[in-house]
């Protein structure tokens, strides 16, 4: 009987420890995956960026990219890689000489290894923003097509039409001199590059089934980053995480061409390392293979050979399948590996005369842990409940909370998947209020009067935008913003916003002889297009900008307190269905002289009059 406890106590601790490693490994692998996630999420809010804007410069993708850069470790460069025709070359190379950059030309490699103008192709990929700047300087206008290793990369992501992770590939003073794979492995120079391809028709859209696929004439380019894994492990795997062990992260996709030689015990190409027992170490750099055999049978398993022992992970990184391998040192096995439950087993069974007893008493004492551990789960479980149901009720009022800042479709994406909104609209029509002589009110009341009495009118008004359908932007002091055509599209929208504006002036009449007060409001319309969106990363607020906007504005503060002076834009829409007087033209900041026109009311309110002293020619 002591025999078999032994075996089996000995059992149970080799797969005590295979648990723990297993566990640990899993951690650090799901640790890893979240940071290259994020960097890659960076990678992908840039791309949509580049989507959503029709004219990026220099300096503009300078401060875009400096967050990512200087939070995200893997991220070592970002660049912006157009696609450039050969009947646009000159043009393109022209414009750059003309923005500060008078060197620049679109460039290759010749057989020597030196920077040289490129020859003529059908189009070009140059490098023409990079960041950091400093050290890279001289790759600016380098076309990466121009090489195989670069341009199956480019490739690939357009056959995708998704990011991608290339395969380790030579870099730095491989592009500016001529370098060897070899010379580039031995002097640390690999990296992956990170590939997200850009398009033209790539606008989003509520309804996905909308959404056309893009074809290769809409490739506007890429943004490429450059991806050096080996910074995680040297910032994230300090300390005691991983003490007494090494950690080996291992390419093993299909697509690598790198594992084409890899024969039947190879364990794909090493991307990053970290080793503990640096005194014993081998001569190990990104680009080799991994040093050890595996089996690839099992998502994780425990690897036990003559030489290494220790656990496999795979983690799936965008296109790429890496393996993790946390391997056991010597001084581990000397101070974890030690089976002294075993062996105690064994001499307690031995001294043990007793053997019914003791089976008794562990037996008892095995029954008391598991009710004690029963009771504990169920209180847990009560617990996890009643924490859930909270949780189930903050949920609920956050998202009231966000529908009562947000437009309902905006917040959706947004929950979706957070970052930078941005959505164009053709034609919309802005108001602007603002309520004359309310700061010599504000001088003869109190605060929370004045507060309580500016409530009274804002919620006049927000009840009037909803029930125009129109979306409220913000307020301004005693000023007012409020939008038609966005973000659902509508073609009344003029019509709305000046039912809305008649509207708000018979509310502050209402408001005037309820409190005794000589409010007048001055309203501004003007019809065009804008951008719509959300920036920021707290507080978030949905926004408009344009020139239509300013426009608006101005069409408000150029008018006359009492009237709804609108521009010409927005008359042209109403005309036939409104009774306006014209203004004329005035003198707008910014603008020059403009012709505007006071909107008066709805034709529809007119009674036509009847001329009772003249017949009608009309018997019927």
């Amino acid at each position: 009987m002591s025999a078999i406890a032994f075996v089996l106590v000995w059992n149970w601790e080799n797969r005590r420890r295979d648990y723990e490693l297993s566990r640990r490994t899993e951690a650090i692998a799901n640790t890893l995956q979240q940071e290259l996630n994020s960097d890659l999420e960076a990678i992908r809010t840039i791309g949509d960026f580049f989507t959503a804007s029709t004219d990026i410069d220099e300096s503009s993708f300078q401060r875009l990219v400096q967050r990512p850069l200087s939070q995200h470790l893997s991220i070592e460069a970002l660049m912006w890689v157009p696609r450039i025709s050969d009947r646009q070359r000159y043009d393109y190379e022209a414009n750059f000489r003309e923005q500060g950059n008078p060197d620049f030309a679109i460039k290759e490699k010749n057989a020597q290894g030196q920077m040289v103008l490129s020859s003529e192709q059908l189009e070009y990929f140059p490098i023409s923003y990079i960041q950091p700047i400093s050290k890279n300087h001289p790759i600016l206008g380098f076309n990466l097509a121009s090489q195989e290793i670069y341009r199956q990369g480019l490739a690939a992501a357009a056959q995708k039409q998704e990011l991608i992770i290339t395969e380790l590939v030579p870099w730095e003073q491989s592009v500016i001199a001529k370098v060897l794979p070899e010379e580039a492995r031995a002097a640390n120079d690999l990296r992956a590059f990170a590939i997200q391809p850009i398009y033209h028709n790539q606008a989003q859209s509520q309804d996905s089934a909308n959404v056309s696929e893009p074809s290769k004439s809409d490739l506007q380019g890429y943004i490429v980053a450059i991806l050096r894994v080996q910074n995680l492990f040297d910032e994230k795997l300090r300390g005691s995480v991983v003490k007494n062990m090494n950690l080996y992260l291992c390419d093993v996709s299909e697509n690598n061409t790198q594992n084409d030689a890899k024969t039947a015990d190879d364990s794909g190409i090493l991307l990053a390392f970290y080793e503990s027992d640096k005194s014993n170490s081998k001569l190990v750099v990104p680009g080799v293979s991994c040093p050890f055999t595996e089996n690839n049978q099992k998502r994780y398993e425990f690897l036990e050979s003559e030489e290494y022992q220790g656990v496999r992970h795979t983690i799936q990184i965008a296109n790429q399948s890496w393996n993790l391998y946390l391997m056991l040192t010597e001084e581990y096995r000397e101070t974890e590996i030690k089976h002294w439950r075993s062996f105690a087993t064994l001499m307690i069974g031995l001294l043990w005369t007793l053997i019914p007893v003791t089976y008794m008493v562990t037996s008892m004492s095995r029954t008391a842990q598991i009710e004690k551990l029963a009771q504990e789960r169920t209180q847990q479980a009560e617990q996890l409940k009643q924490a859930l149901q909270q949780l189930e009720i903050e949920q609920k009022n956050s998202e009231l909370l966000l529908l009562n800042v947000l437009p309902e479709p905006i917040a959706k994406r947004l929950k979706e998947k957070p970052g930078i909104i941005a959505d164009s609209f053709d034609s919309v029509t802005i108001l602007f209020a603002d309520i004359v002589g309310f700061t010599k009110v504000a001088e003869r009341i109190s605060a929370p009067k004045l507060v309580e009495l500016l409530n009274e009118i804002f919620s006049a008004f927000d009840e009037l935008a909803i029930h125009h359908g129109l979306e409220k932007i913000k307020t301004i002091g005693d000023a007012y913003m409020v939008v038609g055509g966005l973000p659902v599209e509508r073609p009344d929208h003029a019509v709305a916003i000046a039912e809305m504006a008649l509207d708000m002036q018979e509310a502050i009449a209402r408001i005037d002889i309820k409190h005794r007060e000589a409010f007048c409001m001055r309203i501004g319309i003007h019809t065009g297009p804008v951008v719509a969106g959300v920036i920021g990363t707290n507080k978030f607020i949905y926004d408009l900008w344009g020139d239509a906007v300013n426009l608006a504005s101005r069409m408000e503060s150029h008018g006359i307190p009492g009237c709804i002076q609108v521009s010409e834009a927005t008359y042209n829409l109403l005309q036939d269905k409104y009774i306006f007087e014209k203004r004329g033209s005035i003198p707008v900041k910014g603008r020059g002289d403009m012709t505007t026109y006071l909107l008066l009311t709805n034709k529809k309110h007119i009674v036509p009059s009847v001329d009772k002293s003249r017949p009608s020619s009309n018997p019927s």
